[in-house]
């Protein structure tokens, strides 16, 4: 794959995206995979989150990954295109793959602060979070009844040594980044998880160019404040003539790049 040469201002559509996480549901659904889980975090971090102007509520077509680039938000009556309804859609459903049960079996795949009501086992559960800010995740269980069940825990696999925590005590970790944390007993109402993820800065290249990557701290992709020189206003699509000529569009670079 020559994913060096293809790095662009238009590398990412949100409407591709959009569909891989469809499709990453699906995939989980059949096999319960920490590897889609794991991609599944990093696209919704890194694309659908980062797709929102958080000023204006504007969302951007394409995503892009070249350095220098700059995002073009959409405006609220002249641009509007495919990634436009599907980007509106995808910020509506941030709580839509936070947690996945079968049978006995809860996965928590996702670190946003979030309550689930889980009403067939009685239980609901609350997460208490802050990351990427912080390193650590609270899950507090709230039960009519003691109730057996398997919490699957995931232990990304960004994550350094991760501690784990119930109700203050800590237990020892033997797995791996990567995988999920099985955590099967008795649980009382009340009972407290504690998980802590280290993170740390690491360079993530291109698969056929060691020499371009992307910086990432923990699930996020790092990006540089570079300014505003050069950068056209409104966005370039906002008309018929101009959204035809778009492919062509050349973001500008600022000079002392």
């Amino acid at each position: 794959a020559e994913f060096s040469k293809h790095i662009s201002g238009y590398t990412g559509e949100t409407c591709c995206t959009y569909n891989m996480l469809k499709l990453s549901r699906h995939l989980f659904c059949w096999n319960a995979s920490s590897k889609v889980a794991d991609y599944y975090e990093r696209a919704l971090y890194n694309h659908i989150l980062g797709q929102q102007d958080p000023q204006t509520g504007m969302v951007a077509y394409f995503l892009p990954l070249l350095s220098g680039a700059h995002k073009v938000y959409s405006t609220p009556e002249n641009s509007f295109w495919c990634c436009v309804g599907s980007g509106f859609e995808s910020h509506a459903k941030y709580e839509e793959a936070i947690y996945y049960h079968r049978n006995d079996n809860l996965f928590v795949n996702l670190f946003i602060p979030s309550e689930l009501n889980w009403k067939e086992k009685g239980l609901k559960l609350r997460q208490e979070t802050d990351i990427p800010n912080t390193e650590t995740t609270r899950l507090i269980l709230n039960l009519k009844t003691p109730t057996r069940l398997i919490l699957n825990i995931r232990y990304p696999k960004w994550s350094g040594k991760m501690t784990l925590k119930i109700n203050g005590k800590k237990l020892r970790i033997y797995h791996r980044p990567g995988t999920y944390i099985k955590l099967s007993r008795l649980w009382r109402n009340g009972d407290c998880i504690e998980v802590t993820y280290p993170m740390n800065l690491y360079v993530e290249a291109t698969p056929d160019n060691p020499q371009k990557g992307a910086v990432i701290y923990g699930p996020i992709v790092l990006a540089g404040l570079l300014g505003t020189e050069g950068m056209k206003s409104p966005a370039p699509y906002s008309n018929s003539k101009i959204y035809n000529d778009y492919y062509t569009y050349d973001y500008r670079i600022p000079q002392n790049l």
